[in-house]
């Protein structure tokens, strides 16, 4: 268990890195590619793990195979009753409470249109991706001109974005590497 916990905290730390130069360098495309192989090796659809910023969060992954990537964070005061989803690895139980919890504040949600990870290419993004922030704030990424915004403005609110979802890809990685880890530990009867 010590080795395990001790593996999370190296990945995190060194993933945590990345996260100032995020939208420059597309991080949560990379991190998002990493989860989906891992979710796919492990034939999971779901993911969720506490996000250890805050006291009551959650951070929870749904994958609609190919379609998108669908990504929660939130607080909720059934804490207690989140962790034992997580323990149990129902992390699609877990996903589920985070997008029904009414609390709004600190809530992010992430539609990852084709799973990929936010736009790299701001002016032409493959995919439309649409991030949620504190239950009233949604943010369109389908191309500055489409959102009527100057260039810098739109890149500064996908540079922005990339950073705060590669975060959340950041804990639900490590989240995977701690399940992967779990189940190749032979466990004594």
């Amino acid at each position: 268990m010590t080795t395990q916990l001790g593996l999370v905290a190296a990945i995190v730390t060194s993933l945590s890195g990345v996260s100032m130069h995020a939208a420059q360098d597309g991080a949560s495309t990379a991190a998002t590619r990493n989860l989906i192989k891992s979710l796919n090796d492990a034939s999971l659809e779901a993911i969720a793990t506490v996000d250890p910023t805050e006291p009551g969060a959650f951070v929870a992954a749904l994958h609609i195979k190919g379609s998108e990537l669908l990504v929660v964070r939130a607080s909720d005061r059934s804490v207690d009753a989140l962790a034992a989803h997580v323990a149990a690895r129902q992390f699609r139980d877990v996903y589920i409470d985070l997008q029904a919890t009414p609390a709004t504040k600190g809530k992010v949600f992430v539609m990852d249109s084709g799973a990929d990870g936010l736009p790299a290419d701001a002016d032409q993004p493959a995919n439309v991706d649409v991030v949620y922030e504190d239950g009233t704030r949604q943010t369109i990424f389908n191309g500055a001109r489409a959102q009527k915004v100057n260039d810098d403005e739109y890149r500064k609110q996908l540079r922005d974005a990339d950073v705060k979802y590669t975060r959340l890809l950041t804990l639900l990685n490590a989240a995977m590497v701690t399940h992967l880890s779990a189940q190749q530990v032979p466990r004594l009867s």
